[in-house]
């Protein structure tokens, strides 16, 4: 019997999150859980204020440079010493009115087949968000990058197994910890982690499910698909070179 006090480690990263960060911690606070961290990435905003302010205060690593998505992540596990059987990767500008944690380590402990699980994700509004993907080819990436294809124009795909999911909330099984107490590739500044460790997990036999019977509200902003030639779709540009280079032929010919 999972005890998401103790067998789950919940993850997460900001940076200038001071619009949403009292909807997640008041979220985190109405069920209770308390193993939870935080990584501030340099806000200059009131986020670091608030979470200081908060119950999670002891909880909180806070860098003076800014770094990448996946090395913050790495860091949390590595500063807190973490040995979770579980890591629930989530993002500042979620929250949620069920308890879905509950709900996806339920369904991981019934499956050991599974690495990696994640909700539905909705819209503030309560429209879903497409973010149950098929590994993306050349097309699909380059009309994201050009800016033609939004996510809410993307497939869904229905599940229960998927290719990859938005690495915005993901429940990830610990035997997909790497050497070093690393769960996600820091050669990811930002973007691809999330279809990196989904691919890997398929690498590793491993099942990559989608909940449809549980959710969480997501403030989706898609920085990188709003402007061209911003630092955010470079990045995103740079990620998924990184990511063909490294799987190759594994990926190119899935």
């Amino acid at each position: 019997m999972i005890q998401p006090q103790k067998d789950i480690s919940i993850l997460v990263v900001t940076h200038n999150h001071s619009d949403y960060i009292d909807n997640l911690l008041a979220s985190i606070e109405k069920f209770g859980y308390t193993n939870v961290f935080f990584c501030d990435a340099v806000s200059t905003d009131d986020t670091l204020s608030k979470l200081k302010n908060s119950s999670f205060s002891k909880n909180v690593l806070i860098k003076t440079s800014l770094e990448g998505f996946s090395k913050n992540n790495n860091d949390l596990i590595r500063h807190f010493n973490l040995d979770s059987k579980y890591y629930l990767l989530l993002n500042p500008d979620t929250y949620f009115d069920v308890d879905f944690i509950k709900v996806l380590s339920t369904t991981m402990q019934n499956d050991n087949s599974i690495g990696i699980a994640t909700p539905l994700l909705k819209y503030p509004d309560g429209r879903n968000q497409v973010s149950w993907k098929k590994f993306p080819g050349f097309i699909t990436v380059a009309k994201k990058r050009l800016g033609v294809l939004r996510s809410q124009n993307e497939h869904q795909m229905s599940g229960p197994e998927i290719d990859w999911c938005l690495g915005a909330c993901m429940l990830i099984t610990n035997k997909l910890l790497k050497e070093g107490q690393t769960l996600l590739d820091e050669r990811y500044r930002l973007y691809c982690e999330d279809i990196d460790i989904c691919f890997e997990a398929k690498q590793k036999k491993m099942k990559v499910v989608a909940v449809n019977s549980t959710y969480v509200y997501h403030n989706l902003n898609e920085k990188s698909s709003k402007h061209i030639f911003s630092k955010y779709n470079m990045w995103n540009i740079a990620s998924i070179l990184k990511f063909i280079a490294k799987w190759n032929f594994k990926y190119l010919s899935k």
